[in-house]
């Protein structure tokens, strides 16, 4: 008996091998390889190591027991989340709140002090408090405790307050007034403030600091009425301690002197800008002087520039916030005025600034950019009123279709002079070109921009309404050619353009039935245009959804212009515009042709004399072109389920004209040809599940019926209703048909339920109770049989294993 090497065997076969063999006796594979050697070496390896691990996992230790290590290190357990606040804000806590109390302390202490030490012990009390916590803050803040030391300090300038507060009730500063003691307070606690914030380089007396720049401010308002004045003051002053706290560590005053100085600069500009639009004249501005305080906000905004002019976004914005309130300076006197010298002071600024932005470097631009918009606001909103205006003008004329082709424009009153349409949207446009990208298509654009306002304007006089149809039409005709021969990107935007003013002239000529045929016949060829010739399938499938409507609008308005009746002007829409969706069967025409259709029978029906016979004449004719087109092309079998859902509706439409009730001449013919098609289903393939193939036409045939005779039970339909299920049943059982047994035998048993209810309820309640309980025995008794047999067939399973 040989002996075999190892169990995987040759690496080619998994035959076994005899140990020194050199070649596999069953597939021959020379063993002698060095490949074949590698990959025999290989295997037995392996098969080692399974070995040992399955050993291992075999040999278990006891449970409870300790191993010696583990393969992997225990995992850390999670730190313990801290509780409560950190040490860190307890100091912080507790001086403030010390802080607080001394204060509080301080100013009872200037209250009731008076009393029992006078005036002059009082003083040197305050004074040696404000010295000594001044001081000790001090001392802490070289040591290193700024907390304790901002805290300290905090307190020292608060008495240091007090202190001037008791020297004015001494009567040691003069008779001064509130706004003056405030102001004189406000300016020693500055002076004291900046002294510890600059060399102690400590936060609270920096913010201290900045306060007391507004307290100045706010008491020199109480002595002076000159608000404007005193904000200008109040703002240099912040720029000043800004321009003090430029070193690092005093990035706090800084910060602070910022919004501070931003706080009062607004309403310093809220101000001035109400008095300069109050007084809006070159001479209350400039002789009397109401607008010197705008021109002092406006050079104002550059202050920061002081304290920092290296960060480019910054002086850029700094630079374009000052050009653009000095244009409002200047702007100021046409506020006044009427709508067309705002627009004419508007197109001037626009002019002035964009030649700025162009001559500008690029990274310089915005600094033009931003007056630049506010010169084109004006100017955008006097056009788009004009446009407005012209646009009503336009369409208010007479209902469509009563109008002649001389029919002229009313003359309305614009709210500024019609010239400034065009002016303006010439204007914008010229920007747009100047400082966009010069392409192609924003040329084009912008000139159609343009040609379109120059229609506006025409508009806004009493000229005839052709004219203006004609110049839209042309303008809209010339953007759609030119995107036909375009082949990039930009014909997509000049068709979307080109076919909005073809639309906007068909809406302008709906008072005349001779323009209207116009322009559509204009906007047939273009929409066949871009839908043969366009590049893009967005242009191809935006020309076919326009064409069948177009062509159907320029049906309508051909029989109009002859005065055909608008009762029959939706047949000949429908045939059109059907025939079109046959011929060229593309999903976009055939939506467009539905719109068309739809439109145009609404229409005719609503102004008809006979609706109901209008209604099924319709209902028919679309029915027929829809199922043609389905018969027609394989690819749009779909569409016969609609086509006979139409044509059903127009034949129940007429039969419920001659007041037929019965449900059988709604459903039946319906139900036939439901069952003829599937009928030919079944014969042109045999494994469709009847279900399928007849049962829509079975149900329909038989369940109106049933609902009927259930309201009537006694009637020559049940009879002829029970007739059809047997003959269904007999006609499945001989076919082999589960549909029709389903259905015959479903609704002949409801049938037959029916017709038995009447004497079901003079049966005696005991024999419905012996019979609910005959049912429920052999219920049970099935179940149980079941049940044993499911047992059975477990325990013969179990003895096979």
């Amino acid at each position: 008996m040989p002996r075999y090497a190892d169990p995987f065997g040759c690496p080619d076969c998994s035959a076994r091998l005899p140990v020194d063999v050199t070649r596999c006796p069953a597939c021959r594979l020379d063993l002698r390889n060095p490949l074949a050697g590698q990959l025999l070496q290989t295997l037995r390896t392996a098969d080692d190591l399974l070995a040992r691990l399955r050993v291992e996992s075999a040999v278990q230790p006891p449970a409870g027991a300790a191993t010696e290590r583990t393969p992997y290190p225990a995992p850390t357990p999670p730190p313990a989340q801290p509780r409560g606040i950190s040490g860190a804000s307890v100091p912080r806590i507790l001086l403030g709140l010390g802080a607080l109390c001394l204060l509080v302390a301080a100013v009872i202490f200037l209250a009731v002090a008076l009393t029992w030490l006078g005036i002059g012990g009082r003083t040197a009390v305050l004074v040696g408090l404000t010295l000594v916590s001044g001081g000790l803050g001090g001392v802490l803040g070289r040591r290193g405790l700024r907390v304790a030391a901002e805290a300290l300090t905090t307190v020292s300038l608060g008495l240091l307050a007090l202190d001037v507060i008791g020297a004015d009730n001494a009567g040691w500063l003069g008779d001064l007034g509130t706004g003056p003691l405030v102001a004189v307070t406000s300016a020693v606690v500055l002076t004291a403030a900046l002294a510890l914030g600059v060399t102690g380089r400590l936060g609270a007396p920096q913010l201290v600091a900045a306060g007391a720049v507004s307290g100045i401010g706010f008491g020199a308002l109480g002595t002076s009425d000159r608000w404007q004045l005193i904000a200008t003051v109040v703002v240099v002053g912040y720029a000043a301690l800004a321009v003090v706290a430029r070193p690092g560590w005093l990035r706090v005053l800084r910060v602070a002197a910022v919004v501070g100085g931003s706080t009062w600069w607004v309403g310093l500009t809220v101000s001035a800008l109400g008095e300069a639009t109050a007084e809006a004249t070159w001479r209350a501005l400039w002789v009397t002087g109401h607008g010197y305080p705008l021109l002092a906000a406006s050079v104002m905004v550059l202050l920061p520039l002081l304290v920092d002019r290296t960060h480019r976004p910054v002086v850029t914005g700094l630079l374009a916030s000052a050009t653009a309130l000095l244009t409002i300076t200047v702007a100021v006197p046409a506020v006044d005025e009427s709508a067309t010298t705002i627009a004419l002071v508007g197109l001037a600024v626009l002019g002035f600034w964009t030649v700025g932005a162009v001559a500008a470097p690029r990274g310089w631009r915005v600094v033009a950019l931003v007056p630049l918009v506010l010169g084109a606001a004006p100017v955008a909103a006097v056009a788009v009123a004009l446009a407005i205006a012209a646009g009503a003008n336009a369409f208010d004329t007479v209902p469509p279709f009563t109008g002649t082709i001389t029919l002229r424009l009313s003359d309305p009153v614009p709210v500024a002079a019609p010239a400034l349409l065009t002016l303006g949207v010439a204007a914008l446009a010229a920007v747009t070109i100047a400082l966009g990208q010069r392409s192609l298509s924003v040329l084009v654009t912008c000139g159609a921009a343009v040609g379109v306002s120059l229609v506006g304007t025409m508009a806004l006089y009493p000229v005839p309404l052709w004219s203006i149809t004609a110049a839209l039409a042309v303008v809209g005709a010339l953007l759609v050619a030119d995107a036909v021969r375009r082949t990039d990107r930009g014909g997509a935007l000049e068709t979307a353009a080109g076919g909005a003013v073809l639309l906007a002239s068909t809406a302008v000529a709906l008072p005349s039935a001779g323009l209207t045929a116009l322009v559509a016949a204009v906007l047939v060829l273009a929409a066949a245009a871009v839908r043969w010739c366009g590049v893009f399938d967005e242009a191809e499938v935006a020309g076919g959804l326009v064409l069948p409507l177009a062509a159907g609008g320029l049906i309508w308005s051909v029989l109009a212009a002859g005065d055909v009746s608008t009762a029959w002007r939706g047949l000949p829409v429908m045939v059109v515009v059907g025939l079109l969706a046959i011929v060229l069967p593309r999903p976009e025409i055939e939506l467009g042709a539905a719109l068309a259709m739809t439109v145009a029978a609404t229409a005719a029906i609503a102004t008809s004399t006979d609706e109901v016979t209008a209604l099924a004449i319709h209902l028919t004719l679309a029915g027929a072109l829809v199922t043609a087109s389905a018969l027609i092309h394989a690819d749009r079998r779909s569409l016969g389920w609609p086509g006979a859902v139409l044509l059903a509706a127009a034949t129940w439409v007429r039969l419920a004209d001659l007041g037929v009730e019965a449900p059988e001449a709604y459903t039946l013919p319906s139900a036939a040809t439901l069952l003829v098609l599937g009928l030919v289903r079944l014969h042109r393939d045999p494994t469709t599940p009847t279900v399928r193939a007849l049962g829509p036409g079975l149900a329909l045939a038989t369940v109106p019926s049933l609902l009927w005779v259930l309201v009537d039970p006694v009637s020559v339909r049940a009879v002829l209703l029970g007739a059809g299920c047997l003959v269904l049943v007999l006609v499945g059982a001989q076919q082999r048909w589960s549909c029709p047994i389903v259905v015959g035998a479903t609704v002949g048993a409801l049938l037959v339920l029916r017709e038995l209810a009447p004497y079901a309820a003079a049966v005696p309640q005991w024999v419905l109770i012996g019979i609910a309980g005959t049912l429920l025995t052999v219920v049970g008794i099935t179940w149980e049989h079941r049940m044993r047999d499911v047992r059975s067939a477990a325990g013969y399973l179990r003895r096979l294993q």
